[in-house]
Parts: C-alpha cells; sequence; structure tokens
C-alpha cells in the first residue's frame, strides 16, 4: 500500500506516519514525504500514479493543496488517486474545496480538519473502494456499533495522552492537557467513535472518574512532571453530580501538590444552573481551577462569564488556526486577549501550528498556547522524554 503524504511541516507528517502505522492491518505499507505542492506532484508522476492515498494539505508555505488538486483534474491518468484533503482553515472553506474537488470528479475521500483522525480517513477510503479495486486494511467505522463500551470500561482500556500548554513570553511548559484514547485489539478507538457510545450507554459519569483516576495516579508516578499543572475536561452534566465532586474533591485533597485544572466543556445551555455553580464554588474552595474551554462556541459563553468566577479562557482551536490569513477571526480573538486583560484572567490559545499565527499571539498578548507546533498529544510513555527534550533545547537556546 502506497501512501502519500504532502504537508510542509515534518511534525505533522512524522504524526501521520505515526498513526497509519498503528491504524492499518496493511504489513506492506510504502509511505511518501513531499512538504510542497511540487514535490507532491513529481512523486505522483515518479510513482506512475501508484498512490493508493493521497493526504494533502490545503494550506503549505510555499504552495497550496489546490494546485495539486489541479494537477490531478487535469491528468486523467492520475485523478482516480484517493484523495484526503486535510487543513487548519475554517468549515466555510473546507466545504468550499470539498465542492470543488467533487465537480472536478477527483476521487474524495474527504475533507478534514485538523488535527486529523487517520483511522477515520482510512476507513473512509477503504468504504469508497477505487476503481482499481484496492483497498486500505482498517477496521470500518461501520462496526463502530459492535463495540462493547462496558467492556472497554471494564477492562480500563484507555490510553492517557498530554498536549503541553507552553507560557508565550518565557516559552516554559505551563502543564499539560489530558486527552482519552480507547484502544482494543485493533488498535486506537479515537473520541469521536466512543464518546458518543459512552453518552448512549450512560457510563459518562463513570468515564469521567477513570480518567481523573488514571491521570493522578500517573501525575504522582511519573518523576519530572509533577509540577506542570494538569487540565482535565469535564462538561456541564459532570458539574451536576455530587459524587463526581466529591471523587475529584477528595482526589485533590489526596495530592495537594498537584496543581489541576477543570477545562469546562459543553456546547448546550445549562439546565441547572443552580447546580454547577454551587459545584464550581466547592471545586474553587478546595484549591481547584476552572477554564472556560472552547471559548466562542458556547451556547451560554457570556452567561458563564458573568457568573462563573473562572482563572481562564480557553480560545477554542477553530478561532485560532488561522488568524493569519482570516481577518474575522482574527478580530474575535484579539477582542477575546483584550477581554480576558481587563477581567484580569489568563488566555490559552488552542490549535496553533505555525509560526506566523504564533507571532501574532505573542503581539496579542496571549498568555498560554497550544498545539501542534508545539507537540501533537503525546503518550504517557513518551511524555517525560518529551520533556526532557524540550527543556534541553530551550535551555540551549537561553545559553546561545
Amino acid at each position: 500500500m502506497n501512501i502519500l503524504i504532502v504537508d510542509d511541516q515534518k511534525f505533522i507528517r512524522e504524526a501521520i506516519k505515526a498513526d497509519l502505522v498503528e491504524t492499518s492491518v496493511e504489513h506492506d505499507l510504502q509511505m511518501f514525504e513531499a512538504e510542497d505542492a511540487n514535490q507532491g506532484i513529481e512523486t505522483i508522476v515518479a510513482t506512475e500514479g501508484n498512490i493508493d492515498l493521497l493526504i494533502l494539505d490545503l494550506k503549505m508555505d510555499n504552495s497550496d493543496g489546490m494546485e495539486v488538486i489541479n494537477f490531478l483534474s487535469v491528468h486523467a491518468c492520475y485523478s482516480n488517486i484517493p484523495l484526503a484533503v486535510i487543513s487548519s482553515s475554517d468549515k466555510r472553506t473546507l466545504g468550499l474545496v470539498g465542492s470543488i474537488v467533487s465537480r472536478l470528479k477527483l476521487n474524495l475521500v474527504g475533507v478534514f480538519e485538523k488535527p486529523i483522525n487517520v483511522g477515520f480517513i482510512l476507513a473512509q477510503a477503504t468504504r469508497l473502494q477505487n476503481k482499481y479495486g484496492n483497498e486500505i486494511g482498517v477496521k470500518s467505522p461501520e462496526s463502530v456499533s459492535g463495540y462493547d463500551i462496558d467492556k472497554l470500561l471494564e477492562d480500563e482500556q484507555i490510553l492517557l495522552c498530554f498536549q503541553p500548554q507552553v507560557d508565550m513570553k518565557s516559552k516554559c511548559i505551563i502543564g499539560f492537557e489530558v486527552l482519552a484514547r480507547m484502544y482494543d485489539e485493533n488498535g486506537y478507538i479515537y473520541p469521536d467513535t466512543f464518546l458518543p457510545l459512552i453518552d448512549k450507554a450512560g457510563l459518562n459519569v463513570e468515564f469521567s472518574m477513570m480518567i481523573i483516576a488514571k491521570a493522578f495516579k500517573f501525575w504522582e508516578n511519573e518523576t519530572g512532571v509533577t509540577n506542570y499543572r494538569l487540565s482535565i475536561n469535564v462538561t456541564a452534566e459532570d458539574l451536576i453530580c455530587d459524587s463526581l465532586i466529591d471523587y475529584i474533591i477528595s482526589y485533590k485533597k489526596a495530592h495537594t501538590h498537584i496543581n489541576l485544572i477543570l477545562e469546562l466543556t459543553e456546547s448546550q445551555k445549562v439546565i441547572n444552573q443552580a447546580c454547577v455553580l454551587n459545584s464550581i464554588a466547592r471545586l474553587i474552595i478546595n484549591d481547584i481551577g476552572i477554564s472556560l474551554d472552547d471559548f466562542g462556541k458556547s451556547y451560554s459563553t457570556y452567561e458563564r462569564l458573568d457568573t462563573i468566577p473562572f482563572n481562564e479562557i480557553k480560545i477554542d482551536r477553530s478561532f485560532v488556526c488561522d488568524i493569519d490569513t482570516n481577518k474575522q477571526h482574527l478580530l474575535i480573538v484579539e477582542s477575546t486577549i483584550a477581554l480576558a486583560k481587563k477581567m484580569s484572567v489568563s488566555v490559552v490559545a488552542e490549535g496553533i501550528e505555525t509560526e506566523s499565527v504564533l507571532n501574532i499571539l505573542d503581539e496579542l498578548g496571549c498568555d498560554i498556547g497550544q498545539g501542534y507546533l508545539y507537540s501533537p498529544p503525546i503518550e504517557g510513555r513518551y511524555l517525560k522524554a518529551w520533556v526532557n527534550r524540550y527543556v534541553h533545547k530551550d535551555t540551549a537556546i537561553n545559553e546561545h
């Protein structure tokens, strides 16, 4: 199986390759890389179009993905290559590109927003099965309903990944956000697959308890990371469960040295506002910080600003990732940072993928950065090594 990855950022190509190896059941896997459109076209020609999947970034420093798309459209011998377009652009742009590719009658797997779910892309490609009969070996999401979510939770087949949060001024690591993955004998099961199943089974609180317990255990035992803050996602539904609040507080009391931040994520209106506020008050009294996650997307964002004594605002990645090209998103980010400054709270910008976006955020006075430019989510077993590399690199820069 031949897969071509066209993306100008090496760390993204490496992350995709690692996920491909982890996700694909195909043993004879050959991967090609290109850092711009010209290299991508050259690879397509050199392989005589023998590409089973082309993963193409839209926005690159020296070119753009449309050059490759146009090349495929005018060379019929290459037009059947399965094409997965990936980008950090806004959804309207992604929709436009998808429409263009469809009109050009190319073999479109889909248009996917970064960070991507490689397993899902492979499954989509498998479903399409291009005209030459090639198939990519991957577990299809059609079998998702066959997952025994109770069994997975019972066996605690949960893997924690950690994405770093970095101080924009000092470049020092501030902490890490906990991101959950599940797995079985076939490999990773991603949140867009398992979270709906957990919700349907009514096991959200149980799942949150497992994540909290595993995160605290890891943070307690992993030397070299304990001093960094630990951010864990919770929903408004979690906060109306007294037993979960008691559970969180008990863990915090048993590990007072761990700086715990709860990132409140919720896209729907809070039904029991009084209960949520009561829970938040209890958490704050017990030295647990509150961050408003996905700021700008929540149904009740500004209502929460008025009622919740939060420690920080976390700007949603959909507004951050393209502020160097999207003036509307730039204005949203700029006004959010200014508002936070007036309210004397910290601002975290997630979805930082390029130096140009990082520089703009720095100029706007953003406090903390998070995104693939620093690192993709890191499996716990690799976290200490990543921290050592980052700290060593940062020290070396400061010495020069």
